[in-house]
Protein backbone atom coordinates (compact mmCIF):
# COMPACT_ATOMS: atom_id res chain seq x y z
CA UNK A 1 0.00 0.00 0.00
CA UNK A 2 1.45 3.20 -0.88
CA UNK A 3 2.21 5.84 1.46
CA UNK A 4 -0.51 7.88 0.57
CA UNK A 5 -3.53 5.38 0.86
CA UNK A 6 -2.13 4.32 4.07
CA UNK A 7 -2.59 7.64 5.03
CA UNK A 8 -6.06 7.95 4.45
CA UNK A 9 -7.41 4.38 5.19
CA UNK A 10 -5.91 4.46 8.59
CA UNK A 11 -5.51 8.11 9.73
CA UNK A 12 -9.12 8.78 9.07
CA UNK A 13 -10.56 5.90 8.62
CA UNK A 14 -9.51 3.74 12.21
CA UNK A 15 -7.21 6.39 14.30
CA UNK A 16 -7.31 10.44 12.87
CA UNK A 17 -11.48 9.90 12.46
CA UNK A 18 -13.90 10.25 15.55
CA UNK A 19 -16.39 7.64 15.84
CA UNK A 20 -20.17 8.78 14.85
CA UNK A 21 -22.79 6.45 16.31
CA UNK A 22 -25.28 8.11 14.44
CA UNK A 23 -25.88 10.70 11.85
CA UNK A 24 -24.87 14.24 13.02
CA UNK A 25 -27.71 15.85 11.60
CA UNK A 26 -30.52 13.74 13.70
CA UNK A 27 -32.01 15.79 16.57
CA UNK A 28 -30.26 15.19 19.69
CA UNK A 29 -26.68 14.99 18.05
CA UNK A 30 -24.49 17.33 17.01
CA UNK A 31 -24.09 20.72 18.62
CA UNK A 32 -27.03 22.08 18.83
CA UNK A 33 -28.15 25.96 21.20
CA UNK A 34 -29.56 24.61 24.56
CA UNK A 35 -32.65 26.75 23.00
CA UNK A 36 -33.28 24.62 20.44
CA UNK A 37 -36.52 22.95 21.34
CA UNK A 38 -38.26 26.34 22.86
CA UNK A 39 -37.06 28.13 19.61
CA UNK A 40 -38.22 26.02 16.98
CA UNK A 41 -41.44 25.17 19.16
CA UNK A 42 -42.09 29.11 19.37
CA UNK A 43 -41.24 29.48 15.66
CA UNK A 44 -43.53 26.51 14.42
CA UNK A 45 -46.65 27.89 17.43
CA UNK A 46 -46.01 31.64 16.37
CA UNK A 47 -49.27 33.28 14.91
CA UNK A 48 -47.42 34.66 12.30
CA UNK A 49 -45.78 31.18 11.80
CA UNK A 50 -48.82 28.80 11.68
CA UNK A 51 -48.02 25.08 12.00
CA UNK A 52 -51.66 23.40 11.82
CA UNK A 53 -49.61 19.92 11.68
CA UNK A 54 -48.71 20.59 14.99
CA UNK A 55 -52.56 20.80 15.95
CA UNK A 56 -53.65 18.11 18.69
CA UNK A 57 -56.30 15.69 19.24
CA UNK A 58 -57.87 15.00 22.62
CA UNK A 59 -56.88 11.29 23.00
CA UNK A 60 -59.67 9.23 25.53
CA UNK A 61 -58.29 9.96 28.53
CA UNK A 62 -58.56 13.86 27.62
CA UNK A 63 -54.83 15.05 27.08
CA UNK A 64 -53.51 16.81 24.26
CA UNK A 65 -51.85 14.57 22.90
CA UNK A 66 -50.59 13.90 19.36
CA UNK A 67 -51.77 10.26 17.94
CA UNK A 68 -50.70 8.68 14.65
CA UNK A 69 -54.36 7.78 14.43
CA UNK A 70 -55.80 11.41 14.82
CA UNK A 71 -57.78 12.83 11.73
CA UNK A 72 -55.27 13.67 8.70
CA UNK A 73 -54.22 16.94 8.30
CA UNK A 74 -55.66 18.97 5.49
CA UNK A 75 -54.28 22.59 4.53
CA UNK A 76 -56.82 25.20 3.70
CA UNK A 77 -56.70 25.76 0.21
CA UNK A 78 -54.54 24.08 -1.27
CA UNK A 79 -54.78 20.97 0.28
CA UNK A 80 -52.24 17.74 0.86
CA UNK A 81 -53.42 14.81 2.93
CA UNK A 82 -51.11 14.03 5.98
CA UNK A 83 -50.22 11.09 6.93
CA UNK A 84 -49.34 10.77 2.98
CA UNK A 85 -51.02 7.45 1.22
CA UNK A 86 -47.94 7.46 -1.11
CA UNK A 87 -45.45 5.08 0.33
CA UNK A 88 -42.91 6.57 -2.26
CA UNK A 89 -43.67 9.83 -1.48
CA UNK A 90 -43.21 9.60 2.59
CA UNK A 91 -39.81 8.06 1.78
CA UNK A 92 -38.84 10.95 -0.46
CA UNK A 93 -39.88 13.50 2.34
CA UNK A 94 -38.29 11.32 4.80
CA UNK A 95 -35.34 11.33 2.82
CA UNK A 96 -35.16 15.09 2.45
CA UNK A 97 -35.29 15.57 6.66
CA UNK A 98 -32.78 12.79 7.11
CA UNK A 99 -30.10 13.06 4.15
CA UNK A 100 -30.58 16.36 2.51
CA UNK A 101 -31.74 19.19 4.83
CA UNK A 102 -28.52 19.56 6.67
CA UNK A 103 -26.87 20.36 3.26
CA UNK A 104 -29.30 23.24 3.76
CA UNK A 105 -29.14 24.10 7.60
CA UNK A 106 -25.24 23.78 7.67
CA UNK A 107 -24.63 27.09 8.99
CA UNK A 108 -27.88 27.52 10.56
CA UNK A 109 -28.72 26.12 14.42
CA UNK A 110 -32.09 26.19 14.55
CA UNK A 111 -32.02 23.78 11.38
CA UNK A 112 -35.18 25.38 9.56
CA UNK A 113 -34.62 23.35 6.37
CA UNK A 114 -34.75 20.13 8.79
CA UNK A 115 -37.31 21.04 11.17
CA UNK A 116 -39.31 23.80 9.76
CA UNK A 117 -39.80 23.16 5.87
CA UNK A 118 -41.29 19.70 5.83
CA UNK A 119 -44.38 21.29 8.32
CA UNK A 120 -44.95 24.56 5.69
CA UNK A 121 -44.63 21.82 2.60
CA UNK A 122 -47.93 20.21 4.49
CA UNK A 123 -49.54 23.71 3.53
CA UNK A 124 -47.93 24.52 0.11
CA UNK A 125 -47.82 21.93 -1.99
CA UNK A 126 -45.31 23.15 -4.23
CA UNK A 127 -42.79 23.59 -1.45
CA UNK A 128 -43.64 19.77 -0.59
CA UNK A 129 -43.20 18.64 -4.83
CA UNK A 130 -40.10 20.61 -4.85
CA UNK A 131 -38.82 18.54 -1.88
CA UNK A 132 -39.91 15.26 -3.83
CA UNK A 133 -37.85 16.32 -6.83
CA UNK A 134 -34.53 16.81 -4.99
CA UNK A 135 -34.78 13.63 -3.03
CA UNK A 136 -36.03 11.74 -5.83
CA UNK A 137 -32.83 13.27 -8.10
CA UNK A 138 -30.40 12.48 -5.46
CA UNK A 139 -31.57 9.43 -4.26
CA UNK A 140 -31.82 7.54 -8.15
CA UNK A 141 -28.58 8.77 -8.24
CA UNK A 142 -27.10 6.84 -5.50
CA UNK A 143 -25.84 3.01 -6.34
CA UNK A 144 -26.16 1.77 -2.59
CA UNK A 145 -29.76 2.02 -3.18
CA UNK A 146 -30.24 0.23 -6.25
CA UNK A 147 -31.25 -3.23 -6.22
CA UNK A 148 -32.29 -5.10 -9.43
CA UNK A 149 -36.06 -4.76 -8.31
CA UNK A 150 -35.61 -0.67 -8.18
CA UNK A 151 -34.56 1.37 -5.73
CA UNK A 152 -34.51 0.44 -1.78
CA UNK A 153 -34.80 2.69 0.49
CA UNK A 154 -35.40 1.99 4.18
CA UNK A 155 -36.85 -1.23 3.67
CA UNK A 156 -39.32 0.02 1.24
CA UNK A 157 -39.32 -1.26 -2.21
CA UNK A 158 -39.78 1.97 -4.51
CA UNK A 159 -39.52 0.36 -8.18
CA UNK A 160 -41.79 2.96 -10.02
CA UNK A 161 -39.28 5.86 -8.74
CA UNK A 162 -36.87 6.61 -11.56
CA UNK A 163 -35.24 10.25 -12.06
CA UNK A 164 -37.96 11.42 -14.63
CA UNK A 165 -39.92 11.71 -11.43
CA UNK A 166 -37.68 14.60 -10.57
CA UNK A 167 -38.70 16.35 -13.15
CA UNK A 168 -42.59 15.64 -12.86
CA UNK A 169 -42.22 17.12 -9.91
CA UNK A 170 -40.33 20.17 -10.67
CA UNK A 171 -42.60 21.02 -13.56
CA UNK A 172 -45.31 21.05 -10.90
CA UNK A 173 -43.45 24.10 -8.66
CA UNK A 174 -43.42 26.10 -12.13
CA UNK A 175 -46.55 27.95 -11.93
CA UNK A 176 -46.18 28.80 -8.33
CA UNK A 177 -42.69 30.38 -9.20
CA UNK A 178 -43.79 32.15 -11.85
CA UNK A 179 -46.45 33.68 -10.11
CA UNK A 180 -44.01 34.92 -6.82
CA UNK A 181 -44.72 38.77 -8.13
CA UNK A 182 -48.03 38.46 -7.03
CA UNK A 183 -48.02 36.63 -3.77
CA UNK A 184 -49.43 39.05 -1.32
CA UNK A 185 -48.98 36.56 1.44
CA UNK A 186 -45.85 36.61 3.74
CA UNK A 187 -46.19 32.73 4.28
CA UNK A 188 -46.37 31.92 1.02
CA UNK A 189 -43.50 33.82 -0.02
CA UNK A 190 -41.32 32.70 2.23
CA UNK A 191 -41.99 29.24 0.99
CA UNK A 192 -41.54 30.68 -2.77
CA UNK A 193 -38.03 31.09 -1.72
CA UNK A 194 -36.94 27.79 0.07
CA UNK A 195 -38.94 26.21 -2.86
CA UNK A 196 -36.21 27.92 -5.44
CA UNK A 197 -33.46 27.47 -3.14
CA UNK A 198 -34.39 23.45 -3.08
CA UNK A 199 -34.97 23.13 -6.34
CA UNK A 200 -31.47 24.97 -7.41
CA UNK A 201 -29.93 22.25 -5.93
CA UNK A 202 -31.03 20.09 -9.30
CA UNK A 203 -28.76 22.50 -11.51
CA UNK A 204 -25.85 21.45 -9.52
CA UNK A 205 -26.78 17.91 -10.44
CA UNK A 206 -27.82 18.54 -13.84
CA UNK A 207 -24.78 21.20 -15.01
CA UNK A 208 -22.32 18.00 -13.80
CA UNK A 209 -24.01 16.02 -16.05
CA UNK A 210 -23.93 18.53 -18.96
CA UNK A 211 -20.38 18.71 -18.37
CA UNK A 212 -19.96 14.80 -17.77
CA UNK A 213 -21.96 13.50 -20.96
CA UNK A 214 -19.83 15.36 -23.03
CA UNK A 215 -16.86 12.72 -21.50
CA UNK A 216 -19.12 10.53 -21.91
CA UNK A 217 -19.31 9.64 -18.06
CA UNK A 218 -23.39 9.69 -17.33
CA UNK A 219 -24.87 5.99 -17.18
CA UNK A 220 -27.87 4.62 -18.20
CA UNK A 221 -29.53 5.03 -14.97
CA UNK A 222 -29.08 9.08 -15.15
CA UNK A 223 -32.43 10.55 -16.10
CA UNK A 224 -33.34 13.17 -18.33
CA UNK A 225 -33.32 17.11 -17.81
CA UNK A 226 -36.55 18.95 -17.84
CA UNK A 227 -37.27 20.60 -20.88
CA UNK A 228 -39.21 23.47 -19.38
CA UNK A 229 -35.69 25.60 -18.14
CA UNK A 230 -36.25 27.88 -15.29
CA UNK A 231 -33.52 30.22 -13.64
CA UNK A 232 -33.97 29.02 -10.51
CA UNK A 233 -31.13 32.07 -9.24
CA UNK A 234 -33.28 34.86 -11.31
CA UNK A 235 -36.55 33.95 -9.31
CA UNK A 236 -34.07 33.52 -5.94
CA UNK A 237 -32.69 37.06 -6.77
CA UNK A 238 -35.90 39.04 -7.22
CA UNK A 239 -37.82 37.46 -4.49
CA UNK A 240 -34.89 39.04 -2.32
CA UNK A 241 -34.99 42.33 -4.08
CA UNK A 242 -38.79 42.66 -4.27
CA UNK A 243 -39.80 45.68 -1.12
CA UNK A 244 -42.26 42.69 0.41
CA UNK A 245 -39.30 40.62 1.07
CA UNK A 246 -36.70 43.09 2.09
CA UNK A 247 -39.37 44.21 5.19
CA UNK A 248 -39.75 40.52 6.06
CA UNK A 249 -36.48 39.45 6.35
CA UNK A 250 -35.71 41.38 9.17
CA UNK A 251 -38.76 39.72 11.40
CA UNK A 252 -38.67 36.23 9.61
CA UNK A 253 -36.11 33.40 10.05
CA UNK A 254 -37.18 31.16 7.30
CA UNK A 255 -36.66 33.92 4.42
CA UNK A 256 -33.14 34.16 5.82
CA UNK A 257 -32.42 30.66 6.54
CA UNK A 258 -32.93 30.73 2.73
CA UNK A 259 -31.18 33.76 1.91
CA UNK A 260 -27.62 32.15 3.21
CA UNK A 261 -28.17 29.08 1.89
CA UNK A 262 -28.65 30.78 -1.57
CA UNK A 263 -25.46 32.37 -1.05
CA UNK A 264 -23.31 29.19 -0.15
CA UNK A 265 -25.09 28.39 -3.48
CA UNK A 266 -23.58 30.55 -4.97
CA UNK A 267 -19.99 30.04 -3.43
CA UNK A 268 -20.35 26.75 -4.97
CA UNK A 269 -21.19 28.21 -8.59
CA UNK A 270 -18.36 30.62 -8.23
CA UNK A 271 -15.37 28.05 -6.92
CA UNK A 272 -16.79 25.76 -9.25
CA UNK A 273 -17.32 27.56 -12.57
CA UNK A 274 -14.90 30.45 -11.43
CA UNK A 275 -17.35 33.34 -12.07
CA UNK A 276 -18.43 35.96 -9.75
CA UNK A 277 -20.99 35.57 -7.55
CA UNK A 278 -24.66 36.89 -9.20
CA UNK A 279 -27.01 37.33 -6.58
CA UNK A 280 -27.68 40.51 -4.00
CA UNK A 281 -25.09 40.56 -1.77
CA UNK A 282 -26.18 43.30 0.60
CA UNK A 283 -23.24 44.22 3.41
CA UNK A 284 -27.40 44.86 5.50
CA UNK A 285 -28.18 41.25 5.84
CA UNK A 286 -24.91 40.49 7.08
CA UNK A 287 -24.98 43.20 10.61
CA UNK A 288 -27.29 41.01 12.60
CA UNK A 289 -25.96 37.57 10.94
CA UNK A 290 -24.45 35.04 12.85
CA UNK A 291 -20.77 34.72 12.99
CA UNK A 292 -20.75 31.86 11.02
CA UNK A 293 -23.34 33.43 7.97
CA UNK A 294 -21.13 36.33 8.38
CA UNK A 295 -18.37 34.46 7.08
CA UNK A 296 -20.22 33.11 4.34
CA UNK A 297 -20.40 36.25 3.28
CA UNK A 298 -17.12 37.05 3.50
CA UNK A 299 -16.13 33.76 1.32
CA UNK A 300 -18.97 35.49 -0.77
CA UNK A 301 -17.29 38.91 -1.64
CA UNK A 302 -13.56 37.21 -1.90
CA UNK A 303 -15.18 35.21 -4.71
CA UNK A 304 -16.72 38.57 -5.80
CA UNK A 305 -13.28 40.23 -6.06
CA UNK A 306 -11.50 37.32 -7.41
CA UNK A 307 -13.46 37.22 -10.58
CA UNK A 308 -15.00 40.46 -11.20
CA UNK A 309 -13.47 43.39 -9.00
CA UNK A 310 -10.09 42.68 -8.45
CA UNK A 311 -9.15 45.88 -7.48
CA UNK A 312 -6.34 46.76 -4.40
CA UNK A 313 -8.40 49.09 -2.47
CA UNK A 314 -10.96 45.93 -1.86
CA UNK A 315 -8.37 43.57 -1.35
CA UNK A 316 -6.99 45.54 1.60
CA UNK A 317 -10.61 45.83 2.79
CA UNK A 318 -11.17 41.92 2.57
CA UNK A 319 -8.22 41.16 4.16
CA UNK A 320 -8.70 43.38 7.19
CA UNK A 321 -12.53 41.91 7.34
CA UNK A 322 -11.14 38.27 7.08
CA UNK A 323 -8.70 39.06 10.00
CA UNK A 324 -11.18 40.35 12.24
CA UNK A 325 -13.60 37.59 11.07
CA UNK A 326 -11.33 34.58 11.67
CA UNK A 327 -9.75 36.17 15.14
CA UNK A 328 -13.52 36.14 15.93
CA UNK A 329 -14.06 32.65 14.81
CA UNK A 330 -10.94 31.01 16.33
CA UNK A 331 -12.61 32.32 19.65
CA UNK A 332 -15.54 30.31 19.36
CA UNK A 333 -14.63 27.38 17.38
CA UNK A 334 -11.64 25.92 18.29
CA UNK A 335 -11.23 22.37 17.49
CA UNK A 336 -10.97 19.99 20.25
CA UNK A 337 -8.62 17.65 18.78
CA UNK A 338 -5.08 18.74 16.50
CA UNK A 339 -2.43 16.63 15.30
CA UNK A 340 -0.46 17.13 12.34
CA UNK A 341 0.27 14.90 9.83
CA UNK A 342 3.62 12.28 10.96
CA UNK A 343 5.48 12.14 7.73
CA UNK A 344 7.49 9.61 8.59
CA UNK A 345 4.18 7.22 8.82
CA UNK A 346 3.13 8.13 5.49
CA UNK A 347 0.26 10.44 6.81
CA UNK A 348 -0.24 13.46 4.48
CA UNK A 349 -3.44 14.77 5.79
CA UNK A 350 -3.54 16.73 9.74
CA UNK A 351 -5.89 15.40 11.74
CA UNK A 352 -8.27 18.22 12.79
CA UNK A 353 -11.56 17.69 15.15
CA UNK A 354 -14.61 19.86 15.48
CA UNK A 355 -17.85 19.85 17.34
CA UNK A 356 -20.15 20.56 14.71
CA UNK A 357 -21.03 20.83 11.07
CA UNK A 358 -20.87 24.76 11.83
CA UNK A 359 -17.66 24.87 13.20
CA UNK A 360 -16.17 22.93 10.24
CA UNK A 361 -18.20 24.75 7.66
CA UNK A 362 -16.90 28.29 9.30
CA UNK A 363 -13.52 27.13 9.88
CA UNK A 364 -13.06 25.71 5.83
CA UNK A 365 -14.67 29.38 4.55
CA UNK A 366 -12.24 30.96 6.38
CA UNK A 367 -9.89 28.87 5.18
CA UNK A 368 -10.62 29.08 1.45
CA UNK A 369 -11.05 32.74 1.80
CA UNK A 370 -7.85 33.26 3.12
CA UNK A 371 -6.08 31.38 0.83
CA UNK A 372 -7.46 32.99 -2.24
CA UNK A 373 -6.67 36.42 -0.95
CA UNK A 374 -3.36 34.98 -0.05
CA UNK A 375 -2.84 33.19 -3.83
CA UNK A 376 -3.93 36.09 -5.68
CA UNK A 377 -2.73 39.44 -3.63
CA UNK A 378 -2.72 42.10 -6.02
CA UNK A 379 0.41 43.96 -4.22
CA UNK A 380 2.98 40.07 -4.99
CA UNK A 381 2.88 40.73 -8.72
CA UNK A 382 6.11 41.64 -11.37
CA UNK A 383 9.25 41.05 -10.74
CA UNK A 384 9.26 42.95 -6.92
CA UNK A 385 8.59 39.95 -5.31
CA UNK A 386 11.39 37.34 -5.21
CA UNK A 387 11.07 33.16 -6.05
CA UNK A 388 11.32 32.45 -2.25
CA UNK A 389 8.81 34.23 -1.08
CA UNK A 390 6.54 32.63 -3.99
CA UNK A 391 7.44 29.07 -2.66
CA UNK A 392 6.75 31.05 0.74
CA UNK A 393 2.95 31.38 -0.25
CA UNK A 394 3.03 28.55 -2.07
CA UNK A 395 3.46 26.35 0.62
CA UNK A 396 1.10 28.16 2.82
CA UNK A 397 -1.58 27.63 0.51
CA UNK A 398 -0.42 23.59 -0.13
CA UNK A 399 -1.16 23.13 3.64
CA UNK A 400 -4.30 25.10 4.10
CA UNK A 401 -5.55 22.86 1.29
CA UNK A 402 -4.14 19.90 2.95
CA UNK A 403 -6.15 21.52 6.43
CA UNK A 404 -9.00 21.13 4.37
CA UNK A 405 -8.90 17.99 3.37
CA UNK A 406 -7.94 16.80 6.60
CA UNK A 407 -11.02 18.29 8.31
CA UNK A 408 -13.13 17.05 5.64
CA UNK A 409 -11.61 13.18 6.27
CA UNK A 410 -12.12 13.91 10.14
CA UNK A 411 -16.05 14.53 9.53
CA UNK A 412 -17.22 11.26 7.71
CA UNK A 413 -21.13 12.67 9.10
CA UNK A 414 -20.46 15.89 6.93
CA UNK A 415 -20.55 14.93 3.42
CA UNK A 416 -20.52 19.22 2.84
CA UNK A 417 -16.64 19.05 4.29
CA UNK A 418 -15.72 17.35 0.98
CA UNK A 419 -17.03 20.10 -1.08
CA UNK A 420 -15.11 22.91 0.52
CA UNK A 421 -12.02 20.67 0.18
CA UNK A 422 -12.94 20.18 -3.64
CA UNK A 423 -13.19 24.03 -3.79
CA UNK A 424 -9.52 24.70 -3.31
CA UNK A 425 -8.08 21.57 -4.79
CA UNK A 426 -9.70 23.14 -7.98
CA UNK A 427 -8.49 26.23 -7.49
CA UNK A 428 -5.05 25.55 -6.36
CA UNK A 429 -4.14 21.85 -6.73
CA UNK A 430 -1.54 22.28 -9.38
CA UNK A 431 0.62 23.80 -6.43
CA UNK A 432 0.92 20.13 -5.34
CA UNK A 433 3.80 18.07 -7.52
CA UNK A 434 4.88 15.60 -4.43
CA UNK A 435 3.70 12.12 -6.29
CA UNK A 436 2.46 11.08 -2.37
CA UNK A 437 0.56 13.99 -1.96
CA UNK A 438 -1.06 13.76 -5.08
CA UNK A 439 -2.11 10.26 -4.83
CA UNK A 440 -3.66 11.48 -1.22
CA UNK A 441 -5.71 14.19 -3.03
CA UNK A 442 -6.64 11.86 -5.37
CA UNK A 443 -8.34 10.08 -2.83
CA UNK A 444 -10.07 12.48 -1.36
CA UNK A 445 -11.37 13.46 -4.80
CA UNK A 446 -12.86 9.55 -5.13
CA UNK A 447 -14.64 10.09 -1.57
CA UNK A 448 -16.01 13.41 -2.51
CA UNK A 449 -17.57 11.33 -5.45
CA UNK A 450 -18.23 8.53 -3.53
CA UNK A 451 -20.41 10.64 -1.36
CA UNK A 452 -22.68 13.22 -3.79
CA UNK A 453 -22.78 10.92 -6.59
CA UNK A 454 -21.17 13.46 -8.63
CA UNK A 455 -18.88 13.15 -11.94
CA UNK A 456 -15.60 14.62 -11.00
CA UNK A 457 -13.58 13.54 -13.68
CA UNK A 458 -11.83 16.84 -14.66
CA UNK A 459 -10.79 17.08 -10.63
CA UNK A 460 -9.73 13.49 -10.81
CA UNK A 461 -7.61 14.14 -13.41
CA UNK A 462 -5.79 16.64 -11.90
CA UNK A 463 -3.96 14.64 -9.86
CA UNK A 464 -3.48 11.93 -12.33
Amino acid sequence: MSNSNRSIDSQHQTGGSPSYQTSAWQPGTGRSPPDLTSVSSGYLSNPDHPSPSYSQSQNRHGSNAISPHSQPFHAPGESTTFPLKDPQEACLLRYFVEELSHWFDLCDERRHFQLVVPIRARQHPFLLHAIFALAARHLTRLPKYRTARGILYQGQLLPKLTPHDAVEYTLKCIPALRDFHAIQDDDRLECILATAVILRQLEEIDDEEEEARSDGQVDENEGPRSKEQVNFLAIIDAVLRSPPSQTLFGRRSLIQAAYWMAVRQELYHSFTKRHPPKMILDPEYGRGASRANKIVLHTAQVAKWRWADGSEQEWLRLQKQGEVLEEEALQEYQPYFVRPADRSNGEIFPTIWYSSALEVTSMQLCIIAKMVLMAENPFLGGHSTSRARWREIENEVRQMILDLCGISLCHPACPPALVHAAFGMELYGDFFTDHYERRALRGVVEKFRDARAWPVKKLSNMFQ
